[in-house]
């Protein structure tokens, strides 16, 4: 893998396990720090009332999601599902260059926005 540029945080790995499962390449996952002032910036509110920084919220997914969907092109949906009308979810998009997942975006959403993406795992 290639050096990383300095302004990037490591925040978890999608693990050999479920990236077999999904077919797709296991590796670490990263944010920058301009993802992160755009979680920051766009979801400030929500991410206060439930006492997170944009930083501790990817991290909170990033270990504990239970769900993976297909997102938009390429990209990868890391869900925390648990039944309630609202979701958290990452989108992760694969960086070649460096051999990482990328941390695109982070929020809290409805899980009717989920409706219309593809589970890729768990398996059914």
């Amino acid at each position: 893998m290639k050096q990383l540029p300095n302004n990037y945080t490591k925040v978890g790995r999608l693990s050999q396990p479920v990236a077999k499962a999904i077919r797709r390449k296991a590796a670490n996952i990263y944010i920058d720090d301009n993802h992160l002032r755009h979680i920051f910036i766009q979801h400030q509110e929500e991410l206060a009332a439930i006492g997170f920084d944009a930083l501790t919220f990817v991290q909170l997914v990033v270990s504990n999601y239970n769900r993976i969907y297909k997102g938009a092109g390429a990209s990868l949906l890391l869900v925390i599902y648990n039944g309630k009308p609202k979701v958290t979810a990452i989108e992760l998009n694969l960086v070649l260059k460096y051999g990482f997942y990328e941390v695109k975006t982070a929020a809290i959403v409805r899980k009717t926005f989920l409706k219309e993406e593809k589970l890729l795992w768990p398996v059914k």
